[in-house]
């Protein structure tokens, strides 16, 4: 079972990240498995998801953000401070679960609807700079 799946709708048509997205999107998935104790038991534990959740957008707002700087995107300030908000978004998961507060279903729910959202309205808006940069 699936919590959240990649498909075309979210291709950026950027082979590099969507390779990223599909990596973020089998993380929130297996935030699901450890969260409703799927297979017999947590494949992880939330507190580890988390921090690769954080760890991981954090390589992967890079490499956004190099491009952005590279290729002088237009939107960069304001896309740049998504990443910001989904930062310090993570940061408080993270905080409030190590005081021991239950926030897997919370946590899945947000990152499931910024991410589907932030790919298919704000990231496909670089696809056109992007690619005219050569990047495919």
């Amino acid at each position: 079972m699936t919590f959240f799946e990649w498909d075309q709708s979210y291709s950026v048509g950027i082979k590099i990240i969507d390779a990223q997205h599909k990596k973020l999107f089998k993380l929130i998935d297996d935030l699901y498995v450890a969260t409703n104790n799927i297979h017999g038991g947590k494949a992880e534990s939330i507190e580890n998801i988390i921090l690769d959740l954080a760890a991981y957008v954090e390589f992967h707002f890079g490499t956004e953000e190099k491009y952005f700087k590279e290729f002088k995107y237009d939107k960069t300030e304001s896309h740049t401070e998504e990443h910001h908000f989904y930062e310090r978004k993570i940061a408080d998961f993270k905080n409030r679960y190590e005081k021991g507060e239950d926030v897997g279903e919370e946590m899945m729910l947000f990152l499931k609807q910024w991410l589907s959202e932030h790919i298919k309205i704000k990231d496909k808006e670089y696809s056109k700079c992007f690619s005219e940069h050569g990047l495919v």
